[in-house]
């Protein structure tokens, strides 16, 4: 398997979110990587019952989306790739999602942050920094649900966003 290859400060590179046969995303995840595009599939645990066992597996966030890092010369590469039916596409051209937004995302998979998914962008709620965690420093969008306090990260490239449940001492206003 080849060796990935660190992009994070070469500009050429941009993320996009690709689109994939459904079901498909982790094989889209292996192929890619082992092509060395740099690739990220976020992923959560769901306990899966049936009739004769309980078992714990990954399920990607965002179905059938996967998100990959490329240059211009590795565009088409991308599209080559079984499964992988095309790239998301906002005003004629490839979408491109912000690194801050993909950083986000690792922060809140890496560190197994409870979330939830919404289907579409939410886009009304204040700005805040948080102060504590593992996003600290991090600029986002608050809003209230139900009593609870949550952050949104949105995604308005693939339409969606993600929810996070955060104590309020953890914010301070923009």
């Amino acid at each position: 398997m080849a060796k990935p290859l660190d992009y994070s400060s070469n500009k050429e590179y941009k993320w996009h979110a690709i689109y994939t046969r459904l079901n498909h995303e982790k094989t889209v995840e292996a192929s890619l990587k082992e092509r060395s595009i740099e690739v990220f599939l976020p992923k959560k645990k769901m306990l899966r019952i049936w009739s004769d066992r309980k078992k714990w597996i990954e399920e990607p966030l965002f179905r059938p989306y996967v998100f990959v890092r490329v240059s211009n010369k590795e565009y088409h590469k991308v599209l080559q790739i079984p499964s992988v039916l095309y790239y998301i596409f906002f005003g004629g051209k490839a979408a491109q999602i912000p690194d801050e937004q993909i950083e986000v995302l690792k922060i809140i998979y890496d560190n197994n942050l409870d979330c939830e998914i919404s289907p579409n962008s939410i886009n009304s709620g204040d700005l805040a920094k948080i102060i504590y965690g593992p996003l600290k420093g991090r600029i986002v969008n608050v809003i209230n649900r139900k009593g609870d306090q949550r952050i949104i990260v949105t995604m308005k490239q693939i339409s969606y966003s993600v929810l996070i449940d955060i104590d309020s001492d953890f914010l301070i206003p923009c």
